[in-house]
Protein backbone atom coordinates (compact mmCIF):
# COMPACT_ATOMS: atom_id res chain seq x y z
CA UNK A 1 0.00 0.00 0.00
CA UNK A 2 2.87 2.39 0.54
CA UNK A 3 1.90 5.64 2.16
CA UNK A 4 -0.27 6.02 5.20
CA UNK A 5 -3.37 8.14 5.01
CA UNK A 6 -3.15 11.53 6.64
CA UNK A 7 -5.91 11.98 9.18
CA UNK A 8 -7.24 15.51 9.05
CA UNK A 9 -10.47 15.01 10.98
CA UNK A 10 -9.18 17.11 13.88
CA UNK A 11 -8.40 19.97 11.47
CA UNK A 12 -11.80 19.78 9.81
CA UNK A 13 -13.74 19.65 13.07
CA UNK A 14 -11.69 22.14 15.11
CA UNK A 15 -11.05 21.59 18.79
CA UNK A 16 -13.30 18.93 20.29
CA UNK A 17 -14.65 18.66 23.80
CA UNK A 18 -13.90 22.18 24.93
CA UNK A 19 -15.57 25.56 25.02
CA UNK A 20 -15.54 27.69 21.87
CA UNK A 21 -13.08 30.24 23.32
CA UNK A 22 -10.39 27.58 23.56
CA UNK A 23 -9.90 27.72 19.79
CA UNK A 24 -7.02 30.17 19.18
CA UNK A 25 -8.19 31.08 15.64
CA UNK A 26 -11.72 32.08 16.62
CA UNK A 27 -12.62 35.66 17.55
CA UNK A 28 -16.23 36.57 18.37
CA UNK A 29 -15.71 40.23 17.41
CA UNK A 30 -14.30 39.12 14.06
CA UNK A 31 -17.46 37.08 13.42
CA UNK A 32 -19.66 40.16 13.96
CA UNK A 33 -17.52 42.38 11.71
CA UNK A 34 -17.07 39.60 9.15
CA UNK A 35 -20.82 39.09 8.94
CA UNK A 36 -21.24 42.82 8.26
CA UNK A 37 -18.61 42.63 5.53
CA UNK A 38 -20.42 39.69 3.92
CA UNK A 39 -23.83 41.41 4.09
CA UNK A 40 -22.47 44.64 2.62
CA UNK A 41 -20.53 42.79 -0.08
CA UNK A 42 -23.60 40.79 -1.08
CA UNK A 43 -25.79 43.91 -1.05
CA UNK A 44 -23.40 45.48 -3.57
CA UNK A 45 -23.38 42.38 -5.74
CA UNK A 46 -19.67 41.68 -5.25
CA UNK A 47 -18.09 38.24 -5.11
CA UNK A 48 -15.18 37.37 -2.85
CA UNK A 49 -12.88 37.47 -5.88
CA UNK A 50 -14.10 40.93 -6.91
CA UNK A 51 -13.71 42.33 -3.40
CA UNK A 52 -10.23 40.85 -3.08
CA UNK A 53 -9.20 42.44 -6.40
CA UNK A 54 -10.48 45.85 -5.29
CA UNK A 55 -8.40 45.76 -2.09
CA UNK A 56 -4.76 46.72 -2.33
CA UNK A 57 -2.05 46.06 0.20
CA UNK A 58 -0.11 49.13 1.34
CA UNK A 59 3.13 47.76 -0.11
CA UNK A 60 1.50 46.67 -3.36
CA UNK A 61 -0.28 43.51 -4.37
CA UNK A 62 -3.62 42.34 -3.09
CA UNK A 63 -5.40 39.91 -0.82
CA UNK A 64 -6.63 36.46 -1.71
CA UNK A 65 -10.33 35.59 -1.83
CA UNK A 66 -9.60 32.92 0.77
CA UNK A 67 -8.29 35.55 3.19
CA UNK A 68 -11.42 37.67 2.69
CA UNK A 69 -13.54 34.56 3.25
CA UNK A 70 -11.71 33.83 6.53
CA UNK A 71 -12.30 37.44 7.62
CA UNK A 72 -16.01 37.10 6.85
CA UNK A 73 -16.29 33.87 8.84
CA UNK A 74 -14.34 35.23 11.81
CA UNK A 75 -11.47 32.79 11.38
CA UNK A 76 -8.96 35.56 10.79
CA UNK A 77 -8.45 39.10 11.99
CA UNK A 78 -6.77 41.87 10.07
CA UNK A 79 -4.91 45.04 10.92
CA UNK A 80 -7.06 48.16 11.16
CA UNK A 81 -5.93 49.46 7.76
CA UNK A 82 -7.44 46.38 6.06
CA UNK A 83 -10.85 47.03 7.65
CA UNK A 84 -10.58 50.70 6.65
CA UNK A 85 -9.80 49.68 3.05
CA UNK A 86 -12.76 47.26 3.05
CA UNK A 87 -15.06 50.02 4.35
CA UNK A 88 -13.79 52.32 1.61
CA UNK A 89 -14.39 49.75 -1.14
CA UNK A 90 -17.87 48.95 0.24
CA UNK A 91 -18.59 52.70 0.50
CA UNK A 92 -19.55 52.72 4.18
CA UNK A 93 -18.23 54.68 7.12
CA UNK A 94 -15.62 52.71 9.08
CA UNK A 95 -17.71 53.24 12.21
CA UNK A 96 -20.62 51.41 10.61
CA UNK A 97 -18.39 48.49 9.76
CA UNK A 98 -16.51 48.33 13.07
CA UNK A 99 -18.96 50.01 15.49
CA UNK A 100 -21.81 48.65 17.58
CA UNK A 101 -24.43 46.62 15.80
CA UNK A 102 -27.62 48.58 15.08
CA UNK A 103 -29.70 45.50 15.79
CA UNK A 104 -28.40 45.42 19.36
CA UNK A 105 -29.57 48.95 20.21
CA UNK A 106 -32.69 49.19 22.35
CA UNK A 107 -35.81 50.53 20.67
CA UNK A 108 -38.27 52.46 22.79
CA UNK A 109 -42.01 51.88 22.54
CA UNK A 110 -42.48 55.33 20.98
CA UNK A 111 -39.87 54.59 18.30
CA UNK A 112 -41.50 51.26 17.50
CA UNK A 113 -44.91 52.95 17.22
CA UNK A 114 -43.44 55.42 14.75
CA UNK A 115 -42.01 52.56 12.69
CA UNK A 116 -45.35 50.70 12.67
CA UNK A 117 -47.33 53.79 11.60
CA UNK A 118 -44.79 54.62 8.89
CA UNK A 119 -45.03 51.09 7.51
CA UNK A 120 -48.82 51.06 7.72
CA UNK A 121 -49.01 54.31 5.73
CA UNK A 122 -46.52 52.98 3.19
CA UNK A 123 -44.14 55.90 3.71
CA UNK A 124 -40.37 55.87 3.42
CA UNK A 125 -38.52 57.24 6.46
CA UNK A 126 -37.62 60.39 4.49
CA UNK A 127 -41.27 61.04 3.60
CA UNK A 128 -42.41 60.50 7.19
CA UNK A 129 -39.78 62.87 8.57
CA UNK A 130 -40.67 65.48 5.93
CA UNK A 131 -44.36 65.31 6.83
CA UNK A 132 -43.64 65.62 10.55
CA UNK A 133 -41.37 68.63 9.95
CA UNK A 134 -43.95 70.37 7.72
CA UNK A 135 -46.72 69.73 10.27
CA UNK A 136 -44.54 71.07 13.08
CA UNK A 137 -43.66 74.17 11.04
CA UNK A 138 -47.33 74.78 10.24
CA UNK A 139 -48.27 74.34 13.88
CA UNK A 140 -45.50 76.69 15.03
CA UNK A 141 -46.43 79.39 12.50
CA UNK A 142 -50.14 78.98 13.40
CA UNK A 143 -49.37 79.45 17.10
CA UNK A 144 -47.36 82.58 16.32
CA UNK A 145 -50.29 84.07 14.37
CA UNK A 146 -52.82 83.31 17.12
CA UNK A 147 -50.53 84.79 19.79
CA UNK A 148 -49.95 87.98 17.80
CA UNK A 149 -53.67 88.40 17.11
CA UNK A 150 -54.52 87.92 20.80
CA UNK A 151 -51.89 90.52 21.71
CA UNK A 152 -53.43 92.95 19.18
CA UNK A 153 -56.92 92.31 20.63
CA UNK A 154 -55.78 92.95 24.20
CA UNK A 155 -53.97 96.14 23.11
CA UNK A 156 -57.08 97.36 21.24
CA UNK A 157 -59.35 96.75 24.22
CA UNK A 158 -57.10 98.78 26.53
Amino acid sequence: MGRHRIHVNSLQLGYQGGPRWADPYFCEWAVVVGDRIRRLRNARGLTLVQLARLLEKPGGGGYSPGYISRLERGWATAPLYVYLAIADVLQVAPGRLLGPDDAQREVTEAEMTLVKVTRRLGLTPDEAIGRVCRAQAARTSGEGKSRSSSVKRSAASS
